[in-house]
């Protein structure tokens, strides 16, 4: 019996295939299903079996994938306390909501990966409840998803129901993203009657809502749906709509940076709607020690470079 063995059937339990748990450890299919045959010819017993679902545990895998994840926990802790935290190893996966991908997961991966070089970190993005459901499911171990205020106690009570934990990371302002050479790109603040007549981006369909509840007449605009960011920030840039977007989805951006793009307060919506972003796990299986380590890291990272 191997260490690596006990990680096989984690993240085959995880992930409910050994396909999808092949892609954790860079491997072929039939290499990780000789490893766990190995595994169970060893104990003398069925790990898995197969129903609609896909693979789930039998009643003994439960108790063996209980104790794989104690053991791969306690040795995580005695290499960290023995040789420091770059001995420690793993493989974690992490689904971000597509604006913190953009944002922050090339700085994420940078970071972690200097300080844990011996950890598999595969990163993700998907978006909404498809986010929330590969966490629930165990397909990702971690995810940061995000929704505007109004919206804050339904998502809060859906969480609890699907015994997801969630911790704040940070709460951003709601702009207006215009081009800089828009006619009303010199103002501070913009009034929602100034939006009457123009075309706004709305990023996959998301904040269409939001704009109503704060008492913007989508019938007096035109709604541009995209599902591509790149697409709608040429569109912004070259002063064709604008778009209502978080701040700090836009950091280290070149439409910035270049001077292509700026925010601007937008009445009422600054004000009244914000962004919330959290940081979301299952409360069915305790975090190990090094994926503790990869939740505080994320942490720092996003809002360091957001204050």
């Amino acid at each position: 019996m191997r260490i690596e063995q006990l990680q096989h059937i984690i993240e085959i339990n995880n992930k409910k295939s050994i396909s999808e748990a092949a892609k954790t450890f860079f491997m072929g299919q039939p290499q990780l299903s000789h490893s766990v045959k190995n595994l169970e010819d060893e104990l003398g017993y069925k790990i898995f079996r197969r129903n609609r679902a896909g693979l789930i545990p039998t009643c003994l895998g439960q108790e063996v994938i209980s104790m794989a994840r104690e053991i791969t926990n306690s040795i995580e802790v005695l290499k960290s306390l023995a040789g420091g935290e770059a001995n420690l190893t793993g493989n974690f996966s992490l689904i971000l909501a597509p604006g913190v991908f953009n944002s922050f997961a090339g700085l994420l991966i940078s970071r972690f990966h200097e300080k844990y070089p011996n950890v598999n970190l595969v990163l993700t993005e998907d978006i909404g409840i498809g986010l929330v459901d590969k966490v629930s499911t165990g397909a990702c171990l971690m995810g940061v998803t995000v929704w505007t205020s109004n919206y804050d106690e339904t998502m809060r009570k859906l969480l609890d129901e699907m015994d997801i934990a969630y911790e704040k990371i940070m709460q951003d302002d709601m702009c207006l993203i215009i081009g800089s050479n828009h006619p009303l790109a010199a103002k501070e603040t913009i009034s929602l009657a100034e939006l009457e007549g123009m075309t706004i981006v709305d990023y996959r369909g998301r904040y269409r809502n939001s704009l109503r509840h704060c008492g913007i007449d989508t019938t007096k605009s035109e709604l541009l749906i995209v599902s591509n960011r790149e697409v709608m920030k040429a569109i912004i840039a070259k002063n064709q709509a604008v778009a209502v977007f978080p701040r700090c989805f836009f950091y280290n951006d070149q439409f910035f940076e270049q001077g292509l793009l700026k925010y601007c307060a937008l009445e009422k919506i600054t004000d009244q709607i914000k962004m919330e972003m959290y940081l979301i796990y299952s409360k069915t299986e305790s975090l190990s020690h090094s994926a503790k380590q990869l939740k505080k890291i994320l942490i720092d990272t996003i809002v360091d470079n957001c204050n």
